[in-house]
């Protein structure tokens, strides 16, 4: 220590010195010592000493940083002056007169085992150029933004059932793998992320059976650009707190670790996903990780800067590069543009990068004479949506194509479009002829549509063409509906409307829906909505615990201010008072007067030293029975202020 670095008397007298600028840089690294706010640097000491602190902390080093504190603990002499700095910003460590003093309780946590290599491992890289991990990351977040959307439509109007005990069934997420063309581990990080997003969540449709469904913010969500819909899904990725689903494993209790399953939680998820794409961020443009011997470097590297989080770090680094491949993050090992400007906090710039890579949104789409049409690029979502209604998707890719069939045509003319809307829909959208096949589908479906009608009786069916009746009442597969004409034109059911109607479509006749007035009665589909979950925006949280850290800074100083001015006091005599003069008492080896109430109920004064104070006793050396003895902590009445 040099001669011009200051001494302290205790943490407390440390943190009392400190300007408010390095004080509030200690509750940003140490968020848990801020709330409750502490009343006063003996407050804050006292805290910044306790067990469970200490662990979080420890936490934070390097493995260079915690063989300074090995060091330390050992008595050697002062290490390089940079860890030093770090430890003491951390107030792991406080400057004594007799040097840097490590806090007590640390040398029972860092135990005997040899302090880590201090050397920090090097990455294994290869070459990658620049423009192909760019267009191969666009790529990646055109699929999963197309793949969130086509699987939450899905659920839109067909929403799969929430397990009792939180998450999403087996059979749902291989179905909604087969849906998305993707393997089941790629479908549950679709899901979650969605999830995580605010777009995907529980609800009641029915108000019988909970479960998953899109929420109000999906409906805003597609009507931004597919950069803007990527950077919400990746956003929510990166502050997750969640593991990933790993199919058919178990948690440590021996749940299911199904997707959306509640047990899916690690605290250190978000933190360890933060590290692996900072470590990749140090790479220059065009390096990325070597194939096969690049990983296990980087998980080397991550367990240098966090060698006490190794056990469980490596697989969450692994999983961490796999899914950011997925979702346009890293491709061929390398962060992408918009990656590494996510990765420096600028959002709006990684927006802007990711959308100069992906094609413009179309108006337009060319229609074949196979009664397909081809979308050769992402359509704008008013066109899209329209498309949905008339045609079916056949496959997805570059190139979405749609295939356009009598019931999909019958479906848009029960949500109400007309047979001359369709032709001028179709008409306008296509760059190319509307094929007269497609024109011919259009108005033949358009022609039987409606030419029968189903009303309320248990069902009624009504139809000016009494041979198309007694043809249905011929019908073989037409016994079970329970249908008897009451009238030429008028045929009764026992069979429920909501099943007569696709039972008379399977039999081939076209029937619509008819109202009580008479009018046709407008088949909409329902699309179900879960209420979006509150969650505060990346910028929102930033600005909470700043404001959080300042009240506490505040807080501090207000209650260091009352004691620089209170008068001297005998003792402590309130629990937080007593408990910070232990934990000082502890880190400077004073010798304390107690008063103590033992179980009989008899009072006492005892000269002792602490030792340590956890778990609501303090050990410490009772001069009295000279020797070392616990002390329950409710049972102090009074502390006497060290001696000095």
């Amino acid at each position: 220590m040099s001669a011009s670095t200051p001494t302290h008397r205790s943490l407390a007298d440390q943190l009392r010195s400190w300007p408010e600028p390095r004080l509030a840089r200690l509750l940003h690294d140490r968020p848990d010592l801020a709330t409750p706010a502490p009343s006063d640097s003996s407050a804050l000491a006292s805290r910044a000493a306790t067990r469970a602190s200490v662990l979080r902390a420890l936490d934070l080093l390097t493995a260079a940083e915690l063989s300074v504190l090995h060091a330390l603990i050992g008595g050697a002499q002062t290490p390089g002056p940079e860890t030093i700095v770090r430890l003491v910003d951390l107030a792991l460590v406080w400057e004594a007169s007799d040097g840097p003093r490590p806090l007590t309780v640390i040398a029972d946590l860092l135990g005997p085992r040899p302090a880590p290599d201090p050397e920090q491992p090097a990455l294994i890289t290869s070459e990658q150029p620049a423009e192909r991990v760019a267009q191969a990351a666009a790529g990646a977040a055109f699929d999963l933004v197309r793949r969130t959307e086509t699987l939450l439509e899905t659920w839109s109007t067909a929403p799969p059932s929430a397990l009792r005990a939180g998450g999403l069934g087996v059979r749902d997420l291989r179905a909604a793998a087969t849906l998305l063309h993707v393997e089941e581990q790629g479908a549950a990080l679709i899901i979650e992320v969605a999830a995580e997003a605010g777009l995907l969540g529980t609800g009641t449709p029915g108000g019988i059976v909970e479960s998953w469904l899109p929420t109000d913010a999906y409906d805003a969500w597609t009507r931004k650009s597919v950069a803007e819909r990527w950077l919400t899904l990746v956003t929510a990725w990166l502050r997750s707190p969640r593991l990933p689903a790993l199919i058919g494993s178990r948690d440590s209790a021996g749940k299911a670790a199904n997707a959306l399953a509640p047990n899916l939680v690690d605290p250190h998820a978000h933190d360890t996903r933060e590290l692996a794409l900072r470590l990749l961020a140090k790479l220059p443009d065009g390096v990325g990780l070597a194939s096969g011997t690049g990983l296990p470097s980087l998980v080397a590297q991550a367990s240098w800067v966090r060698p006490r989080r190794s056990v469980t770090q490596g697989r969450l680094i692994a999983w961490t590069i796999s899914e950011a491949a997925e979702l346009g993050v890293v491709a061929l090992g390398a962060l992408s543009p918009s990656g590494r400007l996510l990765v420096a906090g600028d959002a709006d710039g990684a927006r802007a990068a990711i959308d100069e890579l992906l094609p413009a949104p179309l108006d337009h789409v060319l229609i074949q004479g196979d009664l397909t049409a081809i979308a050769p690029g992402p359509l704008i979502p008013d066109l899209a949506a329209r498309l949905m209604q008339i045609a079916e998707v056949e496959s997805r890719g570059g190139a979405t194509v749609y295939r356009f069939t009598g019931p999909s045509i019958r479906r848009a003319l029960d949500v109400g479009w007309t047979a001359d809307e369709l032709h001028a829909f179709l008409a306008a959208s296509s760059r190319t002829p509307v094929p007269q096949a497609l024109a011919y589908l259009v108005d033949d479906t358009a022609r039987t549509h409606g030419t029968m009608r189903i009303g309320w009786a248990e069902a009624y069916l009504r139809c000016d063409d009494e041979t198309t009746l007694s043809a249905l009442l011929g019908h073989r597969d037409a016994v079970a509906l329970g249908l008897r004409r009451i009238a030429p034109t008028v045929v009764i059911s026992t069979t429920p409307i909501d099943e007569l109607l696709p039972a008379l479509r399977d039999l081939g006749a076209a029937p619509v829906v008819e109202s009580s007035d008479g009018t046709v009665h407008l088949a909409a589909p329902t699309n179900h909505r879960a209420r979006t979950p509150r969650r505060s925006s990346p910028g929102h949280q930033e600005a909470r615990e700043a404001a959080t850290i300042s009240a506490a800074v505040a807080a501090i100083r207000a209650g260091d201010r009352v004691e620089a001015h209170r008068p001297e006091r005998p003792s402590a005599t309130t629990p937080a008072q007593a408990l910070a003069l232990l934990r000082q008492a502890v880190e400077t080896g004073a010798t304390v007067l107690i008063g103590y109430v033992d179980n009989h109920g008899t009072s006492s004064q005892r000269l002792v030293d602490p030792r340590r104070v956890e778990g609501g006793q303090l050990t410490a050396y009772d001069h009295r029975s000279e020797d070392l003895r616990g002390f329950a902590v409710h049972r102090i009445t009074s502390v006497s202020p060290p001696t000095k």
